[in-house]
């Protein structure tokens, strides 16, 4: 009976450790548990952005403020007490707030990198936009943990238009023009089709702009040549804080004649001819008067030489002579006196 009791007392025992143990565990691993995540745009629940196939879509800022529409809000509880959330993007900007009347937040608002420490509460808010329809992300890390997500702008409204037609074209030519469309941020719009006018030209109507933003149309220049002119444009209104839009490209063309643009080369090229032969025969004569001046220059060269030499003879000549007469005197002594002569 009493080895029974012993025995119980042992399991309950190693049961009441085992139970410790477990306690302690869980109370680790609920500490260092990680975030939950929750993404919304405009009160809507975002599930996918997790993969870049699926990101996260949101309108860019076109008007200038960055409202629920545009911004991804990261919502995230069961964060640490006291550790740091650190977001960092790329193509994306982020605020801690949205616009509102009394604190507008502009499209020029935002960072790419912040750290929000949470203090004694467990929970963090924040939200990413972008200004451009490429993908962009935003990676959150807390606690060890790291989230990865994915977001892209929807192109706002039409706002600038950029066109540029041939300077000088010929009569009687069919010419296909294009122009490209895009919103305040330079991204490029689908579906917007450009309202031409003309004088003195015809021309197709132009197509609506195609994922690269362009519109297409044909142009044919008069038979006759003269001056034309073109004006495409597109719907647009003017932002407060931004660039003024681009609302219509106006150009004045002047149709020439292929025979005429043939002459006009040509006799261009017979002025630039002219010209290089004007230029050539200076150089010429250039370099001609630049070998008479050097051939100048030789001849008193040599001259100097000459007379340098015929002075340096003359003086040898007469140290000659005055060797030769000392030479004689020497001779004379020295047959007096009967001593060897030199020669």
């Amino acid at each position: 009976m009493g080895i029974q009791m012993q025995s119980r007392k042992k399991v309950v025992g190693s049961t009441a450790v085992v139970a410790g143990l477990l306690l302690s565990l869980l109370s680790a691993t609920n500490a260092q548990a990680a975030a939950t995540v929750v993404l919304t745009v405009n009160g809507v629940t975002i599930t996918s952005a997790t993969s870049s196939s699926t990101p996260a879509i949101v309108s860019v800022p076109s008007d200038n403020t960055v409202d629920a529409a545009d911004a991804v809000r990261f919502s995230l509880t069961g964060v640490d007490a006291g550790s740091t959330v650190s977001v960092a993007t790329t193509n994306a900007l982020i605020v801690s707030t949205l616009s509102t009347t009394l604190n507008p937040i502009r499209s020029n608002s935002g960072v790419v990198s912040a750290s929000y420490n949470v203090g004694t509460g467990t929970t963090s808010d924040f939200y990413a936009y972008t200004k451009s329809t490429a993908l962009g992300t935003v990676t959150i890390t807390n606690s060890g943990s790291t989230f990865t997500y994915y977001l892209k702008g929807s192109a706002g409204p039409a706002y600038t238009l950029a066109y540029s037609p041939p300077a000088t074209p010929y009569t009687s030519t069919i010419s296909k023009q294009s122009a490209t469309v895009s919103d305040v941020f330079g991204n490029k719009i689908v579906g917007v089709t450009p309202l031409l006018s003309l004088i003195n030209l015809t021309s197709t109507s132009p197509t609506a702009t195609n994922a690269d933003g362009v519109s297409e149309f044909t142009i044919t220049y008069p038979s006759t040549k003269g001056q034309s002119a073109l004006s495409i444009s597109i719907g647009a209104t003017d932002v407060l804080g931004l660039q003024a839009a681009v609302k219509s490209v106006t150009s004045f063309i002047t149709v020439v004649d292929p025979a005429d643009a043939l002459e006009a080369e040509k006799a261009a090229r017979a002025a630039d001819k002219a010209a290089a032969d004007v230029a050539l025969a200076a150089e010429k004569a250039a370099r001609a008067a630049d070998k008479a001046a050097a051939d100048v220059a030789l001849a008193a060269e040599k001259a100097a030489r000459a007379a340098d030499k015929a002075a340096v003879d003359k003086r040898i000549a007469t140290l000659s002579a005055q060797i030769a007469s000392l030479k004689n005197l020497y001779n004379k002594l020295a047959r007096k006196y009967k001593q060897k002569t030199i020669n």
